[in-house]
């Protein structure tokens, strides 16, 4: 049989070897409840704590300033409603960005119909948002700026030191959030440098565990929890911690530390290469092709076709690709962030995206190529 050929590493990234290790010899050894008095449970205490000391360090953050969630999802919905909740008498206005996950868009809506006033900064047409708009949209009354470092959909890096900066500038007392999921595999996340009050990983998107990721809240800063009980994670998380993902995620970002320049450079230019095959083809669109992208993603209008047809078509030859982001819409056509760029629905309907990884050969890209050419000659 012909090999099949994962080419959506953007939608979630396979789980490491090594992290697969690592989460079954913990779970094999550790039953206790991180919580529990007794040996078991500091057994399951000493590796939660040592989980989540390498993760302070993979963010050059203090260990009590991590907290462990489910998702990224959650970990973005905690940033803005527990922000929200705990600093609304300070003002009700929050800045993002046109081009968010829907996890952050969609807990902005959830704020508007609770009176909150959501300021909303497009991008210009390479998917990059000025540092200096969302800086415009910030008064007296914004207590959060949120947004992402990296755009799950085109790849897009967004300059957030300078974002940071600029909003720190108009009020000093506006919190950043940054949700960098998608960027964690290939950005060194430094938030001394980057200048976030709170950021946002998961294991899906940096070769760990699903049903993991964190939030990193700056000492000081004011936010209360969504989910109530038993007082864990400092009271803003409670419920029994997932030691054997903490752990892998721990181990996964490890990996990324040792790797992240070889990956980079590896898989950059495997993406350079088949956008190189497809530029060859007539009326091809290449969206935010002179704009900083993360070295695994391409994001190609393809003159002629639908996606919603070639993503099946491909699909049925064991190769995987997608139209956009998998958290937006099971409807194949549907961008906003595609819209926000400035593509027509016609273009939009002709966009897919194709997204690499460590396990990416140069024989699977071209048959990723070789089947797309195919496609469009027909």
């Amino acid at each position: 049989m012909t090999p099949k050929i994962y080419a959506d590493y953007a939608a979630s990234t396979p789980i490491d070897p090594k992290v697969t290790d690592r989460v079954r010899a913990i779970s094999d050894a550790l039953i206790g409840n991180p919580s529990s008095a007794h040996g078991f449970g500091h057994a399951a205490w000493i590796e939660l704590n040592a989980a989540r000391e390498e993760l302070a360090k993979f963010l050059n953050a203090k260990t009590d300033e991590i907290y462990f969630t489910s998702s990224g999802t959650e970990s973005n919905n905690l940033a803005i409603l527990g922000v929200a909740k705990a600093n609304k008498s300070r003002g009700k206005h929050i800045v993002t960005t046109t081009i968010e996950h829907p996890s952050i868009l969609n807990a902005c809506r959830a704020l508007e119909k609770d009176g909150w006033q959501i300021s909303y900064v497009s991008p210009d047409k390479n998917g990059v948002v000025a540092a200096t708009a969302i800086a415009e949209a910030v008064t007296k009354e914004t207590i959060l700026v949120t947004t992402h470092l990296a755009n799950s959909e085109i790849g897009v890096v967004q300059n957030i030191a300078d974002i940071a900066k600029a909003v720190k500038a108009k009020n000093a007392n506006t919190l950043i959030h940054v949700d960098a999921c998608q960027a964690s595999s290939y950005i060194k996340l430094d938030i001394q440098e980057l200048g976030a009050d709170l950021l946002t990983i998961n294991g899906t998107k940096m070769y760990g565990p699903r049903g993991v990721a964190l939030l990193y809240v700056r000492q000081g800063v004011s936010i209360f929890p969504l989910v109530y009980g038993g007082g864990q994670e400092q009271s803003l998380r409670s419920g029994t911690e997932n030691v054997p993902g903490i752990v892998g995620l721990a181990e996964a970002a490890k990996i990324i530390e040792k790797n992240r320049d070889l990956d980079s450079k590896k898989i950059g230019q495997l993406r350079d290469w088949l956008q190189a095959e497809l530029e060859k083809l007539p009326g091809v669109l290449i969206n935010a092709k002179k704009t900083n992208r993360l070295p695994n993603h391409l994001s190609v209008t393809l003159p002629g076709i639908k996606n919603r047809d070639l993503v099946k078509e491909l699909d049925q030859q064991g190769i995987a690709v997608s139209a956009g982001s998998a958290c937006s819409s099971k409807s194949l056509g549907d961008s906003h962030v595609l819209t926000a760029i400035g593509l027509t629905n016609e273009q939009i309907s002709a966009t897919i995206r194709v997204s690499f990884g460590r396990q990416t050969k140069k024989q699977d890209i071209q048959r990723v190529a070789s089947a797309i050419i195919k496609k469009l000659a027909s």
